[in-house]
Formats: structure tokens, C-alpha cells, sequence
């Protein structure tokens, strides 16, 4: 398969683009320049991988593309398929996973959410409801800004702090997925999805077998509580088995490739 995917631009590359990187370094593709600021596979104009979060926030938009496969928000078109997610540093947590997981007795920490509001839809998806009276053990939202309540986890100690947690509290981000549920299910984190979360992959995660879901932070606890050790080991292994099907380096770019062979005659 033959990627192109920009040098510079709009992206800082993370995310997706690392991810690319990963895939290049493991022999599954090449990687060529690509003439914009946007994914593309064959060639720019052909089949679009979209990984922006949101389809209204671009100054310049991909242009004419025969087929999208779209990471994030999917619009409704016939030539465009949901697709995978990834994390915010799919490197880091390729290397953290080389360490073993942790079994339900080792985890410490009952729930966690570690995050930030970086923007004014975060705000809106994070403050919309009282979420830091959930009661999650391990509750961290500031504003992201200079002061006493900045958030000051790096990436190596956030993904270990998940390491060390049973239930993982998902809010849309930006867009309506969150690199947070990937970070999660790399972990071996159940995850908790509050209703904004989003869930159209090539392949659903499927509610009560890899995720909970609850409509609001009242519901949090009682769900959890819900939760025993047998069910939480069902659902944790659940997890483990789509993470690496769709999310692992070795998954995503199967999927990729499956869905491309499935809907795309070339």
C-alpha cells in the first residue's frame, strides 16, 4: 500500500500520522509526500484517510476524493466508511504495552479520568454536566493554561496511571471520540463512555462487552458497582481481543486494508 501523508502542515503529527510512521517502520507501506494537508492512499485524490477530529474546522478542505474512509466524525455519503481510531502517541503506548498488564487485583486505583480542556468544544463536552462529582478516584480537567491547576502529567506517567486503574471515564473530545478510549483499551481499562462518546468504528464496540455506558456522572458509581471481578476480567479480555484487532499497529493497518478491499473495487 502506498501512503501519502504531508510533511508539515496543519498537523503536528501525532495521532494518525504517527501511526503511519509506525506502520512504514514495521514494512506495510511506503510513505510519500503528500501534496496538501490531508491523508491519502494510491494517491492524493483517490481514497482519503480523514484524521482530523471534525469535518467543519478545516481552512482548506481535502478537495474532490473518490472514496473517505473517516477516523472521527463520519459524514453520511455513500463513498465514505467508518473507520479505526488511534491514541495521542501510538508509540508510547506500542512501548508501554511491551510491559505486561496488570490483572484486576494489581490496579489500585478504582477509575481515573486525566484530562483537559484545551478549546471551546472540549468545554462544552467536558462542563456540560458535573462530571467531577462522578465520584472517579482519580479525577483530573483543568483548563489548560498557566497556574496552580495545570494539568502536569506527562504521557509516560498518564499511561501509567491506566495501568494502575480498573474503569477509565471517557468525554467527547474535540471531536466525538477521544483518543482516550484507545489509551484505555491499550491499557487494559475498562471503559466508562458518557453519552456524547461516539461509537461508529468499521467495528462498534459493543456496550456491556468492552464498554459501559452511562447518561449521566449520577450513574457512574452504581455502574461500576455493577462490575465484579469475573465480569471485569470478560470485559478486559474483550477488550485486549478488539484492541488488537483494530488498534494495535499490526490491527489498524489490517483494517485499513480490509476495508478497502471490502468496499473500494479498485
Amino acid at each position: 500500500m502506498k501512503i501519502f501523508k504531508p510533511k508539515g502542515g496543519s498537523h503536528c503529527g501525532d495521532t494518525f500520522r504517527e501511526l503511519v510512521n509506525i506502520w512504514e517502520s514495521l514494512g506495510y507501506c511506503t510513505v510519500e509526500e503528500s501534496p496538501n494537508d490531508f491523508v491519502w492512499v494510491g494517491e492524493p485524490g483517490n481514497i482519503l484517510l480523514y484524521d482530523f477530529p471534525r469535518l467543519d474546522d478545516r481552512v482548506t478542505p481535502p478537495g474532490p476524493f473518490r472514496y473517505g474512509i473517516f477516523g472521527n466524525t463520519v459524514p453520511e455519503c455513500e463513498v465514505c466508511f467508518p473507520w479505526i481510531f488511534w491514541a495521542r502517541s501510538p508509540k508510547l503506548l506500542m512501548q508501554a504495552r511491551e510491559t505486561r498488564l496488570l490483572d484486576y487485583s494489581e490496579r489500585e486505583i478504582e477509575s481515573v479520568f486525566l484530562g483537559k480542556i484545551e478549546n471551546g468544544i472540549q468545554n462544552q463536552n467536558r462542563k456540560n454536566q458535573d462530571w467531577s462529582s462522578a465520584g472517579i478516584e482519580l479525577f483530573h480537567c483543568p483548563i489548560d493554561k498557566p497556574g496552580p491547576d495545570h494539568y502536569n502529567y506527562s504521557k509516560e506517567e498518564y499511561l501509567e496511571k491506566l495501568r494502575h486503574s480498573k474503569f477509565g471515564l471517557c468525554l467527547a473530545g474535540y471531536g466525538p471520540k477521544c483518543n482516550r478510549e484507545i489509551e484505555l483499551l491499550g491499557m487494559g481499562v475498562v471503559p466508562i463512555f458518557a453519552p456524547e462518546v461516539d461509537n461508529t468504528y468499521h467495528e462498534p464496540l459493543v456496550e456491556g462487552v468492552h464498554f459501559i455506558r452511562v447518561n449521566s456522572p449520577e450513574e457512574v458509581k452504581d455502574k461500576i458497582n455493577s462490575i465484579d471481578q469475573n465480569k471485569w476480567n470478560e470485559m478486559h479480555e474483550a477488550g485486549q481481543d478488539w484492541y488488537e484487532r483494530n488498534a494495535s499497529p499490526k490491527g489498524s493497518f489490517e483494517t485499513t486494508k480490509r476495508i478497502i478491499e471490502d468496499n473500494i473495487n479498485e
